[in-house]
């Protein structure tokens, strides 16, 4: 009679530790997949707290800026305010800081590639 009881122990214990052996593995199996996830999430999207927070915006036309593109570049450069110029009313293209305009780049995953210097004739 003892012996059986000690092979029932033994059985119920084994089968305890392969439940337990399993149930480890599984967390630990689940960890590891949330883990590439999160790194996979900030490898395709480096985001920063700077690229969501309030800008202050200027809107000016193209006119208006061209007698004071030096404020609206000190603007960019210095306060990183973002003037945006009109033609006609309609939104037509923005002057914002070279850090803003790197940051949006590596955002969108695009390279720069500059162009030629135009050659006056």
């Amino acid at each position: 009679m003892a012996s059986v009881c000690a092979e029932v122990n033994q059985g119920a214990r084994n089968q305890a530790l392969s439940a337990l052996w399993f149930a480890a593995f599984t967390l630990i199996a689940f960890m590891y997949i949330i883990a590439v996830i999160a790194v996979l999430s900030i490898m395709i999207v480096r985001y920063t707290p700077d690229m969501s927070a309030t800008k202050k915006e200027n809107q000016k036309s193209i006119a208006e800026v061209r007698n004071s593109l030096a404020e609206a570049i000190e603007k960019a450069r210095y306060f990183d305010e973002t003037t945006v110029l009109t033609s006609r009313s309609k939104r037509v293209a923005v002057i914002v800081g070279m850090d803003f305009y790197e940051r949006a780049l590596e955002a969108l995953g695009e390279k720069r590639v500059l162009a030629p210097a135009d050659s006056e004739s």
